[in-house]
């Protein structure tokens, strides 16, 4: 995660060939791994964490995260094109620094959060409970999503 903010940094600072082996390499990272963990997280947790709360504390906000990251993610991705030929304008790079930001300080935060909830289910469930959980998120991570 912290790969971004060095990413971030390099832009316009660094000869563009450095910065697209690099911008490939997260976006690869990013779209192979981290979003497909999210939504794994998102359908085999999120609704036991909310059945364990009551309903008081609802994952709509953290859904909400996943779509914000999402929608980051499709913004870096417009970059992909320009990245190659090293033809984004000084505007573009500097957008292309704010979403870097704005994912790494996402993430960041809600990954931070997750790991709250996960202490939830740590403390909530039974070791079978927790057995059953895990064999969720093994399968859900073999299949496509």
């Amino acid at each position: 995660m912290d790969r971004l903010l060095v990413l971030a940094e390099m832009v316009g600072q660094v000869e563009c060939s450095s910065l697209h082996a690099l911008f490939e390499e997260e976006h690869a990272f990013i779209t192979g791994q981290l979003l497909p963990y999210m939504d794994t997280v998102e359908l085999a947790l999120y609704d036991r964490i909310e059945a364990l709360m009551d309903g008081r504390h609802s994952m709509a906000p953290m859904r909400e995260e996943h779509r914000a990251i999402r929608r980051l993610v499709e913004e870096l991705s417009r970059y992909r094109e320009h990245a190659e030929g090293c033809s984004w304008s000084a505007v573009e790079g500097l957008a292309l620094r704010r979403a870097l930001y704005r994912l790494h300080a996402l993430l960041k935060v809600h990954l931070a959060e997750e790991e709250l909830y996960l202490g939830v289910l740590e403390r909530s469930l039974t070791q079978a409970e927790k057995d059953q959980l895990a064999r969720g998120l093994s399968h859900a991570m073999t299949e496509p999503l």
